[in-house]
């Protein structure tokens, strides 16, 4: 019987859909059949978003141009970051848009999972640590947000249901390669907040190598950073790209966050 989920967010970039197979294909490998069988997996997909205008760009001007590459990168990587964050009300928004799919994705994984007790482990990749971010801290109960799916009335079956989608039973938050401090190191450190703690057994751990320049530490953003982030773990990411800017795209590669990863999992089976 599964009581725990394992869902997933991407980073910046031309995202395949699954993006996430071979990091699901490595967990139950490594946690054997039976403890495999307590766990879900989902995967937020939220490029499709976004792709479609930037390639239609691209493809318009691309003749034009050289470092055709280095130019998609910069184009669908930044892209993505600013159009998420550049207009956060109404229904069509591409914030909104994506928070949408992460909330039918806690759903269908809440539906999945078994017992009274449903937990969630959130595994976020570069960008995906600030949409999630933005997610969890619009889902606050606390207070009436102004923006992303929160902001209009939604529907549950259940407390507990509405509970999971709200982030209320997350029990570890694990980023890599995060790229929060881009958005909110510019503001004056008082004004740094960060979610609240989603679970009495909530930790967020964020893992970041030192040559990848998209990941940063988060506990020095702020006093309430400190206290909410759990611990910085700097970590080698890939054994040919570690000492490269390319580290940025193998975490989920990397037995430095493979195994604790496993650890977390272990923990809240």
């Amino acid at each position: 019987m599964a009581r725990l989920g394992i869902l997933t967010l991407h980073g910046m970039g031309n995202t395949d859909h699954d993006y996430a197979e071979d990091l699901f294909d490595e967990i139950r490998h490594r946690l054997g059949e039976d403890l495999a069988d307590r766990v879900e997996t989902k995967a937020v997909f939220y490029q499709d978003i976004l792709q479609s205008n930037q390639s239609r760009y691209f493809n318009k001007v691309k003749r034009r141009l050289r470092w055709d590459d280095l130019r998609q990168f910069m184009l669908y990587g930044f892209c993505d970051a600013a159009s998420l964050e550049a207009q956060k009300s109404g229904p069509n928004s591409p914030y909104f848009q994506a928070q949408k799919k992460i909330l039918e994705a806690l759903r269908e994984l809440y539906g999945h999972l078994q017992g009274d007790d449903r937990r969630v482990i959130i595994v976020a990749q570069s960008l995906g640590g600030q949409v999630v971010s933005n997610y969890l801290w619009d889902a606050n109960p606390e207070r009436d947000p102004r923006n992303g799916v929160w902001s209009v009335p939604q529907s549950f079956d259940s407390p507990e249901e509405e509970a999971f989608c709200r982030g209320n039973k997350t029990q570890r938050l694990l980023t890599t390669g995060c790229n929060i401090p881009i958005f909110v190191a510019g503001i004056d450190r008082e004004d740094i907040t960060p979610i609240r703690k989603l679970s009495p057994q909530f930790e967020w751990h964020n893992y970041y190598d030192k040559d990848d320049v998209l990941g940063w530490p988060l506990r020095d953003l702020s006093d309430s950073y400190k206290e909410r982030v759990t611990k910085d773990h700097a970590i080698n990411a890939g054994l040919a790209t570690g000492l490269t800017p390319l580290s940025h795209m193998n975490y989920w590669r990397d037995r430095d966050f493979l195994n604790p990863l496993l650890r977390h999992i272990k923990r809240c089976i």
